[in-house]
């Protein structure tokens, strides 16, 4: 699957899911489809999974904010499975946009987006695929969300060398906080190893920029205590993180409901960007000339 430049928004999403409609998509794209005979006709990808380019090397992805259901699929039960939970992270898939629309807004530059607009009780996004899912229905759109980021890293690393992802979470611990969710820095091991710990942990790390605009962030900025086990980086951010390697690094946001509702979310985002921008202004590359050109 290649991004295609100008105004590509999954034109699987007007197609159905039957074999004839994926292989008229393939002809036609040149995209890599992913193929099951299990899907119901009448599935569309756009309608379960959201992917848009960018023009900036930042990845911002939402696994649990979705309210749809999968066709053919029954909900989870979640036997065995340690830590299920099958509620959605509300409204995180409507931050993410505004947060996408925002940093364009402020930088005239998109970043890359993946949103999962599937119910979480159907398919767990940000787990492995044995525990993601119970019906085999569901595999294949686990499979495309995460091609989906593999692509976007790709892209990003094509162009700019290396780049950052950004997964957006919500938690009801701490209703106005952000939590920081980083496998207590695996998963930004080569932004760590690049420009220090500070670029982490710092004044001028993503979390001091988003202590400065006023939000509440745990860890605190500076403090070398551990993540929160329960918000401390799921299977998105070690998966696409640079934990095993690799140049692009993830970072997991746990937005408080407070921050994510309706009405309150516009500002949020905002906030948001100015932070995400402030950071990549001093760490990320492409973003020298976007600061000069302001």
């Amino acid at each position: 699957m290649k991004f295609l430049r100008a105004g590509w928004v999954l034109v699987f999403g007007v197609c159905l899911f039957a074999a004839c409609s994926l292989n008229a998509i393939a002809q036609s794209t040149g995209e890599t489809v992913v193929r099951s005979e299990n899907f119901t006709a009448g599935q569309s990808v756009r309608r379960l999974v959201s992917v848009v380019p960018g023009d900036l090397p930042i990845i911002l992805t939402a696994p649990h904010g979705g309210g749809n259901a999968i066709d053919g699929v029954p909900k989870r039960q979640g036997n065995g499975v340690g830590m299920f939970k099958a509620m959605s992270d509300a409204f995180t898939d409507q931050l993410t946009e505004k947060l996408a629309d925002a940093i364009e807004k402020q930088t005239g530059k998109r970043p890359y987006t993946v949103i999962a607009r599937f119910h979480r009780k159907y398919l767990d996004a940000n787990r492995r695929a044995q525990d993601a899912y119970e019906s085999p229905n569901a595999a294949p759109i686990h499979d495309y969300y995460h091609q989906a980021i593999v692509e976007a890293k790709k892209s990003v690393t094509d162009r700019w060398g290396r780049g950052l992802l950004i997964d957006i979470h919500g938690q009801a611990k701490e209703p106005k906080a952000i939590f920081r969710g980083t496998q207590n820095g695996k998963t930004t091991k080569h932004l760590v190893k690049r420009f220090g710990v500070e670029a982490l942990q710092g004044k001028a790390s993503l979390f001091g920029q988003l202590a400065a605009a006023g939000f509440p962030v745990i860890p605190d900025v500076g403090s070398t205590d551990l993540e929160h086990s329960a918000y401390d980086g799921g299977y998105t951010v070690v998966t696409h993180g640079s934990l095993s390697g690799g140049t692009i690094d993830a970072i997991q946001l746990e937005l408080g409901r407070h921050l994510r509702v309706p009405g309150a979310n516009i500002k949020t985002a905002d906030q948001l960007a100015k932070a995400i921008i402030a950071f990549s202004e001093k760490y990320l590359p492409a973003f020298d000339q976007l600061k000069r050109n302001r």
